[in-house]
């Protein structure tokens, strides 16, 4: 495949989120919080004013619930394409990850994350290739985290490995001469 068949794609604007419920998990709170509102007023219990505003709440839950609904969509889209993709390529063989990123419309970041779900749910295998960092379709990497990985609580820059046999962020061991995770793909600094 080459750069010019990519030359003129685009990326859909819409990300691929790892965790949707969580938005429905606040929707039912406000949801209940309005609900008890409504209570309160038919029964005319004044509990820190809730029955003269807790009805509000309904809008921005409201709201959540088509958000939650509409993200449950985008990531059933990004997985499909993405099942696609990797059934195009005979789900085998080795890729650069920009290629399938660009062939799917999805930034590569939220390729990772689509791939990783779908690697967990076992609906596809893949490692990454520890000198370039392609996608190995077909080909499975079972985890074997090294007992002195302590996750990192947020990472904001990259994360020096120096002098470690392991992925500082996914704890994955490897072999000294690895140049990527054969887990998650991050590159291990020399």
């Amino acid at each position: 495949m080459g750069d010019e068949k990519y030359k003129n794609r685009y990326y859909h604007k819409d990300k691929y989120e790892e965790k949707p419920m969580e938005v429905f998990g606040c929707a039912f709170v406000f949801l209940f919080v309005g609900i008890l509102s409504l209570t309160f007023n038919a029964v005319n219990v004044s509990f820190i004013g809730l029955h003269a505003w807790g009805y509000w709440l309904f809008i921005p839950a409201f709201f959540m619930l088509i958000g939650g609904v509409n993200q449950i969509t985008i990531n059933k889209k990004y997985k499909k394409a993405v099942k696609s993709a990797i059934v195009n390529r005979g789900n085998q063989g080795i890729h650069k990850l920009e290629y399938i990123a660009l062939e799917v419309g999805i930034r590569p970041k939220d390729l990772l994350k689509v791939l990783q779900d779908l690697r967990s749910s076992g609906e596809i295998q893949y490692r990454f290739n520890a000198d370039g960092g392609e996608i190995e379709l077909g080909k499975m990497v079972p985890y074997n985290p090294s007992s002195e990985f302590i996750a990192p609580e947020k990472v904001k820059g990259p994360i020096a490995s120096e002098g470690r046999n392991y992925c500082v962020y996914c704890g994955q061991k490897f072999e000294k001469d690895a140049h990527f995770c054969p887990s998650c793909g991050s590159k291990i600094s020399d």
